[in-house]
């Protein structure tokens, strides 16, 4: 298992989640291969966090709902990661 060793924001984006999430997702894909189901589910689960961020100052209905898709879409992905990943595994 790979550990990041770096908790700095990059330069400017202190008190900025987005651009937190930006630099998570830019060292998932640099550490590990795009291929692997769990990388995907994991850049996946980024995007969705990235989305939800995103529209939390808004705080109304369609916000609310727009989160509410990305964070199924985002449970989606990752059961379908762990399934490919098992059955990878009794193979």
């Amino acid at each position: 298992m790979k550990t990041f060793t770096s908790t700095a924001p990059p330069p400017g984006a202190q008190g900025r989640p987005v651009e937190h999430l930006n630099l998570v997702r830019r060292l998932v894909e640099e550490q590990y291969t795009g291929e692997e189901p769990l990388t995907r589910a994991a850049l996946h689960l980024i995007d969705c966090a990235r989305d939800i961020v995103a529209q939390l100052p808004a705080g109304d209905l369609d916000a609310a709902r727009h989160a509410l898709g990305s964070a199924r879409a985002a449970v989606v992905s990752a059961t379908c990661a762990v399934g490919m990943v098992h059955d990878k595994e009794r193979a």
